[in-house]
């Protein structure tokens, strides 16, 4: 039987495997940062802030997390598959508002774990196919 832990892990783990496998690397990059960044936007802003800040931006790395987030809850059935994370949040009394809270803060933690784990952004040097010199 698995953890909580492990299974928050393995359902994120395919996600970030998707992005870091992809050949977009300012994507990579951008999504990288955000999935840092994300836990603490969200204890400091709140969630239902932060959903509505990633909905509001028109960039694909905002997208990509939000949908990740979605599927994710509803992979774990935390969230029913007909229904948006966003829509869910904004109208949930507060036990049910905490209980989501407290579950994207594990999988956002995880997001940040294997983002930088499996997320290579290669130097400048590396990428004009130079080897970096250590100092």
């Amino acid at each position: 039987m698995l953890t909580k832990s492990q299974r928050f892990a393995a359902v994120v783990m395919p996600d970030v495997l998707t992005v870091a496998n992809s050949d977009n690397l300012e994507h990579k990059k951008q999504y990288k940062s955000l999935s840092k960044k994300a836990g603490s936007l969200v204890r400091n802003s709140g969630l239902i802030q932060t959903l509505a800040f990633l909905r509001a931006r028109d960039q694909e790395h905002h997208q990509t997390l939000l949908q990740h987030l979605e599927q994710e809850l509803q992979q774990m059935n935390l969230l029913p598959h007909d229904a948006t994370l966003y829509d869910t949040v904004l109208s949930a009394e507060v036990p049910q508002y905490m209980v989501l809270t407290r579950e994207i803060l594990l999988l956002l933690n995880w997001h940040k774990r294997l983002a930088e784990t499996l997320i290579i952004i290669p130097s400048a040097n590396e990428q004009h196919g130079q080897e970096e010199v250590p100092q």
